[in-house]
Formats: structure tokens, sequence, C-alpha cells
């Protein structure tokens, strides 16, 4: 739990950073609205790439993976029914450290910067 908060925590920062930089050095200049708006960008690109990796690695196609392979080995369509007696035992062993992280730094960003936009809004 630890590394999983210490690597948000990183990612947060960079991302912080991150829009603080391009902020700075596009037309916009450094405004508090400007940087609002990139860090929202930057963290939907995090939970974009998060929640991908995170379907790859529960497994989601895993068995259109295994149908693709078996049916391009097999071209003959009466060996695959022959041989369509056993059950799926294909699993793609993927797991990345940095899924969780970047979701829930990608999150923390994006409510930070919702509520950033609504105090500006209403003031």
């Amino acid at each position: 739990m630890k590394s999983l908060t210490l690597k948000s925590g990183i990612l947060i920062v960079l991302a912080v950073t991150a829009s603080m930089i391009i902020s700075f050095t596009s037309d916009g200049g450094l405004g508090i609205q400007s940087i609002s708006d990139i860090l929202f960008m930057i963290a939907l690109a995090m939970v974009l790439i998060g929640a991908a990796l995170h379907v790859v690695q529960t497994g989601f196609f895993d068995g259109i993976v295994y149908s693709f392979k078996r049916y391009f080995r097999n071209t003959a369509k009466r060996q695959m029914i022959e041989e369509d007696t056993s059950e799926i035992h294909y699993r793609l062993d993927y797991d990345n450290p940095i899924t969780y992280p970047l979701l829930m730094a990608g999150g923390f960003c994006a409510i930070l910067t919702i509520i950033i936009s609504i105090v500006l809004v209403s003031s």
C-alpha cells in the first residue's frame, strides 16, 4: 500500500509540474485556468492508459486471443471441431505495477481540476 501511495504521489507531482511547464511555455501564460486545463488533459490520459492496462491485465481478451491462435493454427474446420473437447487454458500473464497508481493519480488530478473549475466559475 505504501508503494502504491508513493508511486501515485510521484505521478501527481510529475503531472502538476508538467502542466505548469506546458502552461508556461504556451501562449496562455502561467494562469490557474491554463494549468487546470492542461492538468485535466494529463489526468484524462493517465486514466485512459491505466484503464486500458487494467483491461488487458485482467484477461478480458484472453479468450479472443486463444480463439484466433487456435483458428489460424488449425485451418481445416473438421479438425477444429474434433479438437473442441478441451476448455480454454490460455492465459496471458501480464502484470504492470504502474496500472493502479496511474488510475489513482489520474482520478485525483481529475477531481482536483473539477474542484478548481467550480471555484473559478463561482467567483
